[in-house]
């Protein structure tokens, strides 16, 4: 992605390689965006306060975070992963947390945290999308890139494959079997801007 991003690098705006749960400047940003990554990171609340600390008066946070821990897609991979032969072989730790679930906070929880950092506007709401695939089967595609990567990064190629296997069949199993198919996707979206 970096590669592909240089292409359009000019004055005032570069790309660099960076973590962003530990990133910050010093109050010289007019804008602070991160779309669908900050997820994956724990303590948004520090890692807010951090990317608060990097814009200058004036300056603005624009964070979307997905808001969906709760809904099948999530929920049957999470049940599937306590079963053997997956269960056993995580090893001692266990399945990989889902990151939406142990991360993410409730909207009124960013609001309040917006507020403390001592934005003067802010709008944070929960917005679902309505995404309509061609059929439920598609619903595995998508997550596919994302959310099971956490397994996939865990489990022996073969038995990741079997993994999303079982995992096709059990979510079918709770969602139904539709084509076309509505998955309904929930996100926060939150926005604040300094005096």
């Amino acid at each position: 992605m970096l590669g592909a991003a240089a292409a359009h690098a000019r004055p005032g705006l570069s790309f660099v390689h960076g973590d962003i749960a530990t990133w910050t400047s010093v109050a010289d940003h007019d804008l602070v965006l991160a779309a669908a990554s900050l997820q994956w990171v724990p303590d948004h609340p520090g890692v807010l306060a951090r990317w608060a600390g990097a814009l200058r008066p004036g300056g603005q946070l624009a964070v979307q975070v997905p808001a969906n821990a709760h809904m099948p897609a999530h929920t049957v991979a999470a049940e599937l992963a306590e079963t053997e032969p997956f269960l056993s072989a995580f090893g001692p730790d266990g399945p990989p947390p889902d990151p939406v679930l142990c991360n993410v906070l409730e909207p009124e929880q960013y609001s309040q945290l917006v507020h403390q950092l001592g934005f003067e506007r802010q709008h944070v709401r929960l917005v679902v999308y309505p995404h309509v695939l061609p059929t439920s089967r598609h619903v595995v595609d998508w997550v596919r890139g994302t959310m099971l990567t956490r397994f996939e990064q865990r489990l022996p190629p073969e038995l990741f494959r079997v993994f999303v296997a079982e995992y096709e069949v059990a979510l079918l199993d709770v969602i139904g079997r539709h084509s076309p198919h509505f998955f309904p996707f929930r996100r926060i979206l939150l926005w604040g801007r300094f005096p």
